[in-house]
């Protein structure tokens, strides 16, 4: 589960969010009609880059933040090794419930069988 949730919030932050080579290309542009220096293109690129990534970073970090709430209110876990315990353990509960049933129910056969 927890790889197709990050598959899903990478192909909405993916159609959000610009390649590196669209915001390159629409930086060269600005640039140009703007008579930057190469310098000061750099640093534009670059500094659209790094809002861009944190952008990308913001918006998936409030996606898993929203989809764990969401979980939770489901009483959804995502702990597989601490439901795998719970399992084994009511596993085990079942089988002494079922051993103690079966003592119970000899004990009342015997019971009627003496009753007779």
């Amino acid at each position: 589960m927890d790889d197709t949730l990050r598959k899903m919030v990478d192909l909405g932050v993916g159609f959000i969010t610009l390649s590196r080579d669209k915001i390159t290309e629409t930086a060269k542009q600005w640039a140009e009609e703007r008579k930057l220096t190469p310098t000061q293109t750099r640093e534009l690129i670059q500094a659209m880059v790094e809002r861009g990534e944190q952008g990308r970073s913001d918006l998936q970090q409030s996606i898993q933040e929203q989809v764990q709430k969401t979980l939770h209110k489901l009483g959804i876990r995502e702990d597989h090794d601490e439901i795998r315990s719970e399992l084994a353990a009511l596993r085990e509960l079942m089988s002494r419930l079922d051993a103690r049933i079966g003592h119970l129910e000899e004990k009342l056969s015997d019971e009627a069988d003496r009753t007779e």
